[in-house]
């Protein structure tokens, strides 16, 4: 009997372009870390996690070779200046590793969960072992090293109790209950997720060779910071402990070790990851001031990232992710052609 082997869905073929888009950048991205490391502890860490990117790549492109589906651009040896001086510090690897981890361990997951097919959730099941495989790798030598920013500490609850009051809730104006712990990881997370834009954004103002691009990441800086002010005052006015300070070491070079269009497309992708987050943060908080705040900085950030894809799609430098087929286009161009 004939095995039938399906078509990948869309879920499956925009989960493995977007994973083959963002492993091409983050290929750029690692070989100029790799490139300007100087800590012999940090390199072995960022040629894995190269090896992985590779290998995302080339096993992506296998399949769509299979499957007929055009194998996406993305970013190349264009867009990385392997002879530019080094812009970022050792540290600033490893957190930006850490952050990324985090990020595609959550988006293997999540992928795995609405494929169907099994090669395509055999291949989302392997980045997910590899990528688990590389953050472990990457916050052990964080923690020896003593980098390692942890979520804010909380006595440990000594009984069970129940919510007998709709206060709990909270207000936006008079006194509001203590965080929950889960809010507070919240806050501990989107505190170390802006300061990792932050720096990023900081770093590519300076090296970017379009001023309306470096303005524009200038602005993103500028909201990152907006940002970890705003959490870090509701973790102080509950006397809570708070992440450590961001090591955001950036050196005086100026010369542009990626392209303006990796840079612009990293930022981009960054608002989104926020965003994100954001919602996340909001599912789990019960206070309202603290929703209001997240819902706040969803629209902020939202036409932050608009701004930028204008900028991309003004350049041509909008690579268009796979979409169903416009059949009303297509009506009216079979019309004209009568």
């Amino acid at each position: 009997m004939v095995k039938h082997i399906p078509n990948i869905t869309s879920a499956e073929i925009s989960m493995l372009w977007s994973t083959y888009i963002g492993d091409t950048m983050s290929m750029c991205i690692l070989k100029h870390f790799f490139q300007t490391c100087e800590d012999p502890d940090v390199k072995p860490i960022i040629k894995l996690a190269l090896k992985f990117s590779h290998d995302h790549v080339a096993q992506i492109s296998d399949l769509f070779t299979k499957e007929g589906i055009p194998i996406p651009n993305g970013f190349g040896e264009q867009d990385v200046n392997l002879q530019a001086k080094k812009l970022f510090s050792d540290i600033t690897y490893l957190r930006y590793l850490q952050h990324m981890g985090r990020t595609g361990l959550n988006s293997y997951s999540l992928a795995k969960s609405i494929s169907a097919r099994k090669d395509v959730r055999d291949l989302f099941k392997q980045f997910y072992s590899q990528t688990e495989m590389l953050y472990d790798r990457n916050a052990e030598l964080m923690q020896e090293k003593g980098v390692f920013i942890r979520s804010p500490y909380i006595s440990y609850p000594d009984k069970v109790e129940y919510i007998t009051e709709r206060k709990f809730l909270g207000g936006l104006i008079g006194h509001r209950r203590p965080l929950l712990g889960i809010e507070i990881a919240h806050l501990g997370v989107n505190i170390e997720v802006a300061n990792v834009a932050k720096t990023m954004l900081l770093g590519f103002s300076q090296v970017a060779q379009s001023k309306k691009i470096s303005d524009y990441f200038k602005d993103g800086y500028e909201l990152g910071k907006k940002m970890v002010e705003d959490f870090m005052i509701k973790l102080k006015e509950d006397d809570n402990s708070y992440p450590s300070t961001w090591d955001s070491t950036i050196t005086n070079s100026t010369d542009p070790p990626f392209s303006d269009k990796l840079m612009l497309f990293h930022t981009c992708a960054q608002s989104a990851i926020g965003i994100g987050d954001f919602g996340l943060a909001i599912a789990a908080s019960f206070r309202k001031d603290l929703t209001i705040n997240y819902e706040g900085f969803i629209i902020r950030v939202g036409s932050f990232a608009e701004e930028g894809a204008k900028l991309l799609i003004d350049h041509g430098w909008f690579e268009k992710p796979p979409q169903s087929i416009d059949r009303e286009s297509l009506r009216i161009q079979n019309i004209m052609k009568r």
